[in-house]
């Protein structure tokens, strides 16, 4: 499928208001409702849309966010899969990344206080399965830039 000029507007209008109308859209991107629906079933069918999803915004309830180096006491596959099936089934990790560098790991933890996220990584630390060697944490004290949206004219360009 090849994102084209209609396409891209079709995706950025959407990473900002996934709950626009399909009149809406189409009069913003300048196709007819037929066509512009058809093409957010493609781009949907074809995971360039991954999923329709509300931003909850964290600010009207109590929590505290943390990132999260690990490093793994090895490198080899099993020991890799062992510890994404370990933090899979953590709640408070709400993303995870492999990285390359110093740590093999970045979590993002959301936690209702720094009580729980203490209480939290002890667990996983003391989890021999888990195969950690270090973790060092951040607490997240201000968020000075939101995200608004991948910048999607940059990602797509020729």
């Amino acid at each position: 499928m090849k994102i084209d000029r209609h396409n891209l507007r079709i995706l950025q209008a959407l990473q900002t208001n996934a709950r626009i109308s399909n009149l809406n859209l189409s009069e913003q991107i300048g196709l007819s409702e037929s066509a512009c629906l058809a093409r957010v079933k493609r781009l949907t069918s074809e995971r360039y849309i991954r999923a329709f999803l509300a931003e909850i915004n964290l600010d009207k309830v109590r929590h505290a966010e943390f990132y999260v180096n690990v490093a793994l006491k090895r490198q080899d596959a099993r020991t890799s899969e062992n510890f994404r099936h370990i933090i899979n089934d953590i709640p408070q990790i709400v993303s995870c990344v492999k990285m390359s560098g110093e740590f093999d790991y970045m979590l993002r933890f959301i936690c209702p206080d720094a009580t729980d996220f203490n209480l939290v990584s002890e667990q996983l630390l003391a989890n021999e399965a888990a195969a950690i060697s270090r973790m060092t944490s951040h607490l997240v004290i201000e968020k000075t830039q939101r995200f608004t949206g991948y910048p999607l004219e940059l990602l797509f360009k020729d």
